[in-house]
């Protein structure tokens, strides 16, 4: 805190800033001095810093206080105090007053730069009526507004004009206008501010005032100054940690949205990407009167948000969004990350966390108001309510200045300069004198008899210095328990045996108090959420979401917000309303919809037709169901939609029929109550409890214990994966853990919501014990029930031993093998009729049935198989051999089937290399001509055939489904292995952006396979296609080089690293070629021509865009008139330039930049063709990736541009 806070109604000025009397040596006014004597001379001040004796009051601490000067130094706090006062003085027009101390006349004009204008309690802030308007809307103010008393009212909505939704009322210690102030994005007001009822009063804080000082310098004391004295000194900025603090605070980074993206809030399409649905813009709804893009707000790439949006700067770990608290707004991150806190007893899944806010009549928002995490505002009231120099400092009892550890004086009331001093409570005091002192006493460690030999022992010890006996008085030899010789005293009677069993307990029990435990980490954050994501599009809709953890900013971080109640202000009177109107349904509704709801099986074929009977046609063809081509229910298209199921429907409303339309369809749980009462149809839906969880967030993990739970996916994504890898995406419908519900089986799978799911996902829980205690008292569906589970008792029984039989496996089906497939495997419970496979779906796994009957069956024909308990299917498929399912697999009856994947497959053959060669040739796909040899490779190319089957004796065999994740931001391949892709395809990306596609014969991971100083990429390497790949071993490679005998023959894998590591490059008669000197450029990318007149903020952050490429002498790096989508940074190597006409070839080196011309639009295509002279190390950055980086920094393009020009700016794309 900045000085000591004095209560605001008790202060007064003292005689240093007011200039209340004459003040003598020892600070007492002298009453017999004249003030109008100009004979007598002035008296000197004693020295002391220029600080002391200032007198400040509670709004000054108040103000400094703020979580925005969290980051800044007291004397940087103090000078600003100085320039918020220097303000005031020129508002109210007092520019000059008398000095006592000093004895002279100031003004502020000619004011010390070290000294503060006098307190005056009249000058400070601005008092605002109530209704008086501080700001608007669109007006050029960055100043910040601090609210000292009263209320002020944040208001949007044709905020020019003084807005018409109030979204925020700030009280005593808020502060509003921290993007303009700090200039993120935006130098507009983009709401308005005015009085509240009870009027305000406010204070300004410039944004001149801060970077006035920000851009102080002094002499540079850590470089060597020029030896003339007339030449100028070297200088530095004079505060380096607050100019640090605030280029933080500004979040300018690559990654940020600008103003603009707001806009995105006002598109109401909460489905996947890529659902069917015709989003609904509220912007142009017809009708609505607050949403717009208002001119005098402004439109530009820089410019304040749409009308009816807020905006909200949160700092590091403060709120954004509380638990326990019910959504009533949506937020959209455009700058910064959010983090989702664990809450305890909720990391492995969903059920222990809390879905019914805390008070439910409550009317707080659950948007954080920036009051926490020990920042703002927190009043102290002080005995001595002013300061001046005579009563500043304290004095001892011979009247000198007392002076603190550092040198400065003490004070009756803590100065600014000096250090905080928490002092203990009374109640921590008493508690420290009432502890009693633990001490350990020899005789109750060793026995009576054994005493004296102790005694000896610990001599001994004592002599050769492993113990102090120095202090030892008596014969009751005592040590207290912070002492830690007393370690040595254990361990030198336990090497003699003396420890009696208490003994060793004591000695157990202090060695616990002396060396504890570590203290275990915290949890890592629920969910991680980047600019782009939105939180809270559920509570538009007036869902009551919950979340159990807080939501807090990680690291700063602004928020765009969208409130339920501006959206119900603008869409009034506009039939769109009623999507965001839930009416809710009676129970008589939802009885009457359970009942006639249609179920989305095949009720011709699966009801109409005996199980042991094929169809008289055969299963009907595969024809898109009618609902995959529906909108989903809460968005508008469903809303909109003249025949579909949600037709009219509010979004709220329809994920209650999507629960209800999951009851009747599984069967499982329908036919337990179809013709149950209707007060137990009720009950069952009333059993369901909702989850809100957020993208990352786990539902569930496998072998999670005490998870017998069933749930709906009612909004949302999700990714089931296994061992660690993707195996299904699920949408909204699905239901998972019926196996679990019926305590069949443990979890066998790990659901997480879909981190690309742009914003929270919903579902609904059923849990065993619920469902158990609402069949109590109704006999007929707890006997169903129980019959259910006794059908499939079967298949909890069953282990290992089912999979001997598999011929895929042969002779090398043996225990360990087997045991291991088997407890990867995923086991799932199907009711009778679902479909379990789909004849052309793409797998890569087989089907084993533990318990019940399914049948295999080919559309429009009469072929069937049907399959009981230990029969199987599919096993070319987990061979690889077969890509997608050659027909469907239907349940007959309840069963439970176990899905063995064809990774997890691949994990245990690592754990069973002996497995590895029969179960490799059984997968006759690798002999086909078009899988590649690694040989393919340049860097393989030329090596000896013997390392290269080494390569693949040696290497790890993985497969990816489409979708999968193979490298992700921040992340490397295990063990720097080469990923080489065998078969698919695969997309890279940075930013959600695709750069690129590569597919068989193509390879992840070549520099770090090299052993190249290759930092870690921010790129993301997908699979678009079912992917087989080898991961070709680094451990091989370098066993290779260590040979002796393979010296000459690793010569063009050795040259290779040299040229790309930047060493010499030879000829061919192995002469240096130009200057010979070893050149490897990691600051290519910033060192670059291209960049030298941006910022250092934007430039240091673009390689974070590029991907690390190779390419080998001969080949292509682009040609001439190519589309320009790349721009090319040569970090090692050189490159040769050719351009149709010309013969002779220009050629460059490491440090040079390719491309550029193209990206940069100053061509059409590339001007030249390039062609990898040597060996040659580029960062390529797309085309798409400059253009998003430019969103965010819009001043950088026309620095950009006007470079690429050699002349002024100019206008991007």
């Amino acid at each position: 805190m900045f000085g000591a806070d004095v209560d605001e109604d008790a202060v007064g000025d003292s005689a240093s800033a007011t200039g209340g009397g004459d003040a003598g040596d020892d600070g007492a006014v002298d009453d017999n001095a004249s003030a109008s004597s100009s004979a007598v001379a002035p008296k000197k001040p004693r020295h002391t810093e220029p600080w002391f004796g200032e007198a400040w009051a509670q709004v000054d601490g108040l103000v400094l206080n703020l979580p925005i000067f969290k980051g800044c130094s007291l004397e940087f706090k103090r000078l600003l105090l100085r320039a918020i006062r220097e303000y005031e003085y020129h508002d109210v027009g007092k520019e000059t007053w008398y000095d006592a101390d000093y004895d002279e006349i100031c003004t502020l004009e000619h004011l010390a730069a070290d000294r503060l204008p006098p307190l005056k309690h009249d000058f400070m802030g601005q008092r605002v009526d109530a209704e008086e308007y501080i700001c608007k809307g669109g007006d050029y103010d960055t100043k910040l507004v601090v609210v000292i008393s009263g209320t002020v009212e944040k208001l949007v909505g044709d905020a020019p004009q003084g807005g018409v939704c109030i979204v925020r009322t700030l009280q005593k210690g808020d502060y509003e206008g921290v993007t303009e102030f700090l200039g993120v994005g935006s130098e507009q007001r983009t709401c308005a501010l005015r009085g509240g009822p009870d009027g305000a009063h406010i204070r300004y804080i410039t944004r001149q005032a801060v970077t006035d000082l920000l851009k102080q310098q002094v002499i540079d004391e850590r470089v060597e100054q020029p030896e003339d004295e007339t030449d100028p000194r070297i200088m530095r900025a004079k505060w380096l940690q607050e100019v640090a603090y605030f280029a933080e605070l500004s979040l300018d980074r690559i990654d940020s949205l600008n103003h603009k993206s707001s806009r995105d809030l006002l598109m109401w399409s909460p489905g996947p990407v890529g659902a069917p649905d015709t989003p609904m813009d509220l912007l142009h709804v017809r009708g609505q009167r607050i949403f717009a893009l208002d001119n005098a707000l402004g439109t530009s790439v820089s410019g304040p948000l749409p009308e009816g949006i807020e905006e909200r700067y949160y700092f590091d770990g403060q709120t954004v969004l509380k638990p326990g608290v019910a959504g009533d707004c949506c937020i959209l991150i455009l700058r910064g990350q959010v983090e989702a806190v664990v809450p305890e007893g909720c990391a492995g899944q969903c059920l222990p966390r809390m879905f019914e806010p805390d008070n439910p009549d409550s009317t707080e928002s659950w948007l954080g108001e920036g009051r926490d995490c020990n920042t703002g505002y927190a009043p102290i009231v002080l005995d001595n309510p002013t300061r001046s120099r005579a009563n500043s400092s304290a004095t001892d009892n011979d009247g000198e200045e007392v002076l603190d550890e550092d040198g400065f004086p003490m004070t009756p009331t803590e100065s600014p300069r000096a250090k905080p001093r928490v002092e203990p409570s009374r109640s921590q005091l008493l508690e420290l004198l009432e502890k009693p002192k633990r001490e350990i006493s020899m005789v109750g460690l060793v026995n009576p008899e054994n005493y004296r030999r102790a005694q000896a022992h610990l001599r001994k010890a004592g002599e050769s210095g492993r113990i102090e006996l120095s202090h030892m008085a008596t014969s009751d030899w005592r040590w207290s328990w912070d002492d830690r010789a007393c370690l040595e005293v254990f361990d030198v009677l336990e090497h003699a045996k003396l420890l009696t069993p208490m003994g060793m307990e004591i000695a157990e029990e202090v060695r616990d108090y002396l060396n504890p435990p570590p203290e275990e980490p915290p949890p890592e954050p629920q969910a991680v959420l980047s600019p782009g994501t939105q939180i809270g599009r559920l509570a538009l809709l007036n869902i009551p979401i919950v979340f159990s953890g807080v939501v807090r900013a990680r690291g700063p971080v602004l928020v765009a917000v969208l409130h339920r109640s501006v959206l119900l202000a603008a869409l009034e009177g506009c039939p769109e309303l009623e999507l965001f109107m839930p009416k809710g349904l009676s129970r008589a509704e939802r009885v009457e919809a359970l009942k006639h709801m249609p179920s989305t099986k095949n009720k011709e074929y699966h009801l109409e037709r005996p199980s042991h009977l094929s169809p008289v046609t055969g299963p009907p063809s595969h024809q898109e169901k009618e609902q995959n081509h529906e909108p989903l229910a809460g968005t508008a298209g469903a809303f909109n939609s003249p025949t579909g199921l949600y037709k009219g429907v509010p979004g709220a409303d329809a994920f209650e029929h999507v629960l209800l339309s999951a009851i009747k369809s599984y069967s499982l749980i329908w036919d337990l109550v179809c013709d149950a009462p209707p007060r137990l149809l009720d009950d069952l839906v009333r059993a369901w409890e909702p989850r809100w969880l957020l993208p990352g967030e786990v539902i569930v993990v496998d072998e999670e214990p005490d998870a017998d739970f069933l749930f709906v996916l009612v909004h949302g994504t999700c990714v089931v994966t296994l061992e660690s890898r993707e195996i299904d995406h699920i949408g909204q419908g699905s239901v998972q853990g019926a196996a679990q519900l019926l305590s069949l089986n443990g979890w066998t799978r790990t659901v997480t919501v879909d981190p690309r799911c742009n914003g929270e996902a919903m579902i609904q829980v059923l849990i065993r014990s619920k469902l158990v205690q609402m069949l109590d008292g109704h006999p007929l569906p707890k006997g169903r029930l129980r019959a259910v589970e006794e059908s499939l008792s079967m298949g909890k029984q069953a282990d290992w031993r089912i999979l001997k039989n598999i011929p895929a496996f042969g002779s090398c089906a043996q225990k360990p093998f087997l045991s291991r497939l088997h407890k990867d495997a995923d086991i799932r419970l199907f009711c009778a009729g679902d479909t379990i496979t789909t004849a052309g779906d793409t797998a890569a796994a087989m089907i084993v049935v533990l318990a019940g009957t399914l049948r295999c069956e080919q559309p429009k024909t009469l072929f069937y198989v049907q399959l009981n308990s230990g029969e199987w299917s599919y096993q070319d498929n987990i061979l690889g051999n077969c890509d997608a399912f050659g027909y469907d697999t239907v349940a007959v009856t309840n069963v439970m089937v176990l899905v063995l994947y064809r990774h997890a497959m691949q994990n245990a053959m690592v754990d069973h290399p002996e497995t590895r060669k029969f179960i490799l040739h059984n997968e006759t796909w690798r002999s086909e001509a078009n899988c590649p040899e690694i040989t393919v490779l340049p860097v393989f190319a030329k090596l000896p055939t013997a390392v290269t089957s080494d390569l693949m004796e040696e290497c790890r065999h993985v497969y990816y489904r489409p979708g999968s994740v193979i490298v992700a931001p921040g992340e490397i391949i295990e063990d720097d292995a080469l990923c080489f892709i065998l078969r698919g395809e695969m997309s890279i990306s940075v930013m959600g952006i695709e750069t690129r596609t590569i597919s068989a014969g193509a390879c992840v991971g070549l520099h770090r396979f090299m052993g190249l100083d290759c930092p870690k990429g921010q790129i993301t390497v997908r699979s678009t296609t079912a992917c087989d790949c080898v991961f070709l071993q680094r451990s091989t490679i370098q066993k290779a080089l260590e040979d002796e005998l393979l010296e000459d023959d690793m010569l063009p894998y050795t040259g290779a690293f040299s040229v790309l590591a930047g060493g010499e490059i030879l000829d061919a008669f192995g002469f240096p070629i130009g200057d010979g000197s070893a050149k490897n450029m990691p600051d290519c990318v910033e060192q670059s021509e291209v960049f030298s007149a941006c910022s250092e903020t934007f430039v240091e952050q673009i390689p974070l865009l590029v991907e690390d490429r190779a390419f080998w002498p001969g080949e292509t790096v682009y040609r001439q008139y190519d589309k320009g989508d790349f721009m090319y940074f040569i970090r090692a190597g050189r490159c040769r330039l050719e351009v149709l006409g010309r013969k002779e070839h220009e050629i460059v080196d490491a440090g040079s930049t390719l491309g550029e011309m193209a990206v940069l639009d100053q061509v059409p295509h590339y001007a030249e063709t390039a062609v990898a002279e040597t060996h040659i190390w580029v960062r390529a950055l797309h085309k798409k990736l400059l253009l998003r980086s430019l969103s965010s920094f819009p001043e950088e393009e026309k620095s950009l541009r006007g470079q690429a020009r050699g002349g002024g700016g100019g206008t991007f794309g």
